[in-house]
Protein backbone atom coordinates (compact mmCIF):
# COMPACT_ATOMS: atom_id res chain seq x y z
CA UNK A 1 0.00 0.00 0.00
CA UNK A 2 1.24 3.28 -1.28
CA UNK A 3 0.14 6.65 0.21
CA UNK A 4 1.73 10.26 -1.71
CA UNK A 5 0.77 13.79 -1.47
CA UNK A 6 2.10 16.64 -4.19
CA UNK A 7 2.22 19.50 -5.60
CA UNK A 8 2.37 19.83 -9.27
CA UNK A 9 3.76 22.87 -11.29
CA UNK A 10 2.35 22.00 -15.20
CA UNK A 11 3.52 24.42 -18.16
CA UNK A 12 2.84 23.40 -21.70
CA UNK A 13 3.13 24.74 -25.15
CA UNK A 14 1.20 23.65 -28.15
CA UNK A 15 2.07 24.39 -31.23
CA UNK A 16 0.19 23.75 -34.75
CA UNK A 17 1.08 24.97 -38.16
CA UNK A 18 -2.46 26.11 -38.75
CA UNK A 19 -1.89 28.98 -36.11
CA UNK A 20 0.28 31.84 -36.22
CA UNK A 21 0.90 31.45 -32.55
CA UNK A 22 2.17 28.95 -30.07
CA UNK A 23 -0.22 28.02 -27.33
CA UNK A 24 0.79 28.32 -23.90
CA UNK A 25 -1.22 27.30 -20.60
CA UNK A 26 -0.18 26.93 -17.07
CA UNK A 27 -1.44 25.61 -13.74
CA UNK A 28 -0.87 24.37 -10.08
CA UNK A 29 -2.64 21.47 -8.59
CA UNK A 30 -2.61 19.61 -5.19
CA UNK A 31 -2.67 16.07 -5.66
CA UNK A 32 -3.05 12.96 -3.39
CA UNK A 33 -2.25 9.35 -4.98
CA UNK A 34 -2.97 5.63 -3.77
CA UNK A 35 -2.29 2.18 -4.47
CA UNK A 36 -2.66 -1.11 -3.23
CA UNK A 37 -1.58 -4.14 -4.49
CA UNK A 38 -2.14 -7.85 -3.80
CA UNK A 39 -0.63 -10.30 -5.64
CA UNK A 40 0.77 -13.46 -5.33
CA UNK A 41 4.14 -12.19 -6.30
CA UNK A 42 4.83 -8.59 -7.00
CA UNK A 43 7.29 -9.79 -9.78
CA UNK A 44 5.67 -12.03 -11.30
CA UNK A 45 2.20 -11.96 -10.49
CA UNK A 46 -0.14 -15.12 -11.69
CA UNK A 47 -3.18 -14.45 -9.63
CA UNK A 48 -4.32 -10.95 -7.82
CA UNK A 49 -5.36 -7.48 -8.27
CA UNK A 50 -3.69 -3.99 -8.01
CA UNK A 51 -5.37 -0.53 -8.27
CA UNK A 52 -4.02 3.05 -8.63
CA UNK A 53 -5.62 5.92 -8.11
CA UNK A 54 -5.14 10.05 -8.39
CA UNK A 55 -6.51 12.78 -7.51
CA UNK A 56 -6.09 16.31 -7.64
CA UNK A 57 -7.47 20.12 -7.80
CA UNK A 58 -5.76 22.55 -9.21
CA UNK A 59 -6.13 26.54 -10.52
CA UNK A 60 -4.88 27.75 -14.52
CA UNK A 61 -2.67 30.20 -14.37
CA UNK A 62 -2.61 31.68 -17.39
CA UNK A 63 -5.25 33.78 -19.23
CA UNK A 64 -8.16 33.23 -16.38
CA UNK A 65 -7.39 32.03 -12.68
CA UNK A 66 -10.21 28.53 -13.01
CA UNK A 67 -10.33 25.54 -10.98
CA UNK A 68 -10.58 22.60 -11.88
CA UNK A 69 -10.47 18.77 -10.56
CA UNK A 70 -8.80 16.14 -11.93
CA UNK A 71 -9.08 12.18 -11.47
CA UNK A 72 -6.98 9.00 -12.64
CA UNK A 73 -7.59 5.06 -12.26
CA UNK A 74 -5.76 2.39 -13.50
CA UNK A 75 -6.79 -1.00 -12.19
CA UNK A 76 -5.20 -5.00 -13.02
CA UNK A 77 -6.23 -8.37 -12.59
CA UNK A 78 -5.18 -11.61 -13.08
CA UNK A 79 -7.19 -14.99 -12.99
CA UNK A 80 -5.50 -18.75 -13.46
CA UNK A 81 -7.38 -20.37 -16.23
CA UNK A 82 -8.30 -24.65 -16.31
CA UNK A 83 -6.17 -24.57 -12.56
CA UNK A 84 -7.18 -28.69 -12.94
CA UNK A 85 -4.66 -28.99 -15.89
CA UNK A 86 -1.38 -29.95 -15.84
CA UNK A 87 -0.81 -27.16 -18.33
CA UNK A 88 -2.26 -23.78 -17.07
CA UNK A 89 -3.06 -20.35 -18.27
CA UNK A 90 -4.31 -16.72 -17.21
CA UNK A 91 -6.53 -14.10 -17.85
CA UNK A 92 -5.10 -10.25 -17.07
CA UNK A 93 -7.23 -7.49 -17.73
CA UNK A 94 -6.51 -4.21 -17.32
CA UNK A 95 -8.84 -0.79 -17.09
CA UNK A 96 -7.62 2.69 -16.89
CA UNK A 97 -10.31 6.07 -16.36
CA UNK A 98 -9.37 9.80 -16.47
CA UNK A 99 -11.58 12.77 -15.66
CA UNK A 100 -11.14 16.69 -16.31
CA UNK A 101 -13.88 18.73 -14.63
CA UNK A 102 -13.38 22.23 -15.38
CA UNK A 103 -15.37 25.14 -16.82
CA UNK A 104 -15.62 24.50 -21.15
CA UNK A 105 -13.40 27.44 -22.02
CA UNK A 106 -10.61 26.58 -19.08
CA UNK A 107 -7.29 26.67 -19.91
CA UNK A 108 -5.89 23.67 -18.76
CA UNK A 109 -2.09 22.54 -19.37
CA UNK A 110 -2.44 19.88 -22.12
CA UNK A 111 0.08 17.80 -19.55
CA UNK A 112 -2.81 17.32 -16.99
CA UNK A 113 -5.13 16.19 -19.88
CA UNK A 114 -5.27 12.82 -21.53
CA UNK A 115 -3.45 11.04 -24.37
CA UNK A 116 -3.83 7.47 -25.38
CA UNK A 117 -2.01 4.64 -27.67
CA UNK A 118 1.48 2.88 -26.92
CA UNK A 119 2.62 -0.78 -24.76
CA UNK A 120 1.18 0.46 -21.81
CA UNK A 121 -2.14 1.75 -22.78
CA UNK A 122 -3.49 0.71 -26.68
CA UNK A 123 -1.21 -1.19 -28.32
CA UNK A 124 -0.86 -1.39 -32.33
CA UNK A 125 -0.50 2.93 -32.07
CA UNK A 126 1.82 5.28 -31.25
CA UNK A 127 2.50 6.15 -27.75
CA UNK A 128 0.05 9.54 -27.06
CA UNK A 129 -0.90 9.44 -30.83
CA UNK A 130 -4.90 8.78 -29.81
CA UNK A 131 -6.58 11.93 -28.71
CA UNK A 132 -9.04 14.53 -30.19
CA UNK A 133 -7.92 15.08 -34.07
CA UNK A 134 -7.09 18.52 -35.34
CA UNK A 135 -6.98 20.27 -38.53
CA UNK A 136 -3.19 20.33 -38.94
CA UNK A 137 -3.44 16.32 -38.87
CA UNK A 138 -2.32 16.10 -34.77
CA UNK A 139 -3.96 15.50 -31.86
CA UNK A 140 -4.98 17.13 -28.89
CA UNK A 141 -5.22 15.96 -25.61
CA UNK A 142 -8.82 15.64 -23.97
CA UNK A 143 -10.55 15.68 -20.70
CA UNK A 144 -11.84 11.94 -20.49
CA UNK A 145 -9.77 8.93 -21.34
CA UNK A 146 -10.74 5.25 -21.44
CA UNK A 147 -8.53 2.20 -21.65
CA UNK A 148 -9.42 -1.31 -21.90
CA UNK A 149 -7.02 -4.69 -22.38
CA UNK A 150 -7.78 -8.24 -22.19
CA UNK A 151 -4.77 -10.56 -22.32
CA UNK A 152 -4.64 -14.28 -22.35
CA UNK A 153 -1.22 -15.32 -21.21
CA UNK A 154 -0.23 -19.49 -21.45
CA UNK A 155 3.33 -20.66 -20.31
CA UNK A 156 5.49 -22.30 -23.34
CA UNK A 157 6.47 -26.31 -21.95
CA UNK A 158 9.47 -27.58 -23.33
CA UNK A 159 10.27 -31.46 -22.81
CA UNK A 160 7.56 -31.37 -20.59
CA UNK A 161 8.72 -28.72 -18.42
CA UNK A 162 7.73 -25.29 -17.78
CA UNK A 163 10.23 -22.34 -19.31
CA UNK A 164 10.52 -19.09 -18.25
CA UNK A 165 8.95 -18.39 -21.75
CA UNK A 166 4.88 -17.55 -21.84
CA UNK A 167 2.87 -16.87 -25.25
CA UNK A 168 0.10 -14.03 -24.77
CA UNK A 169 -2.58 -12.88 -27.31
CA UNK A 170 -4.48 -9.74 -26.29
CA UNK A 171 -7.24 -6.68 -27.42
CA UNK A 172 -6.88 -3.38 -26.51
CA UNK A 173 -9.16 -0.60 -26.99
CA UNK A 174 -8.76 3.39 -26.05
CA UNK A 175 -10.56 6.69 -26.28
CA UNK A 176 -10.23 10.13 -25.62
CA UNK A 177 -12.53 13.08 -25.68
CA UNK A 178 -13.72 15.95 -24.18
CA UNK A 179 -17.10 15.24 -23.46
CA UNK A 180 -18.69 11.54 -23.74
CA UNK A 181 -20.46 11.55 -26.72
CA UNK A 182 -17.57 12.18 -28.50
CA UNK A 183 -15.25 9.28 -27.00
CA UNK A 184 -14.25 7.04 -30.41
CA UNK A 185 -13.10 3.75 -29.16
CA UNK A 186 -9.58 2.80 -31.21
CA UNK A 187 -9.02 -1.03 -30.85
CA UNK A 188 -5.48 -2.84 -31.15
CA UNK A 189 -5.07 -6.42 -31.38
CA UNK A 190 -1.80 -8.66 -31.62
CA UNK A 191 0.14 -11.20 -29.88
CA UNK A 192 3.83 -11.81 -28.10
CA UNK A 193 6.09 -13.47 -26.13
CA UNK A 194 7.39 -13.00 -22.29
CA UNK A 195 10.37 -14.12 -20.11
CA UNK A 196 10.87 -14.31 -16.44
CA UNK A 197 14.43 -13.06 -16.76
CA UNK A 198 16.42 -13.04 -13.34
CA UNK A 199 16.17 -9.10 -13.36
CA UNK A 200 11.97 -9.50 -13.57
CA UNK A 201 9.78 -9.64 -16.82
CA UNK A 202 10.36 -9.12 -20.08
CA UNK A 203 8.04 -8.46 -22.59
CA UNK A 204 7.89 -7.94 -26.97
CA UNK A 205 4.65 -7.67 -28.61
CA UNK A 206 3.38 -7.51 -32.17
CA UNK A 207 0.12 -5.20 -32.75
CA UNK A 208 -2.28 -4.03 -35.26
CA UNK A 209 -4.33 -0.97 -35.06
CA UNK A 210 -7.37 -1.52 -36.78
CA UNK A 211 -8.39 1.94 -37.31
Amino acid sequence: LDRSFFLQYDRSRTTDPALPESDAKSSISANYAWTRRRFDDITFPRRGHGLAVEMGAGVTLSQERLPYLRAKARWLGYWPVATESTRPSRIALRLEGGAVWARSDAPVPATQRFLAGGDQSVRGYGPREIGIPLSSGGVDPGRLLTVASLEWQRPVWIDGKRSPWEAALFIDAGAVGDTAKDLDPKVGIGAGVRYRSPVGPLQLDLAYGLD
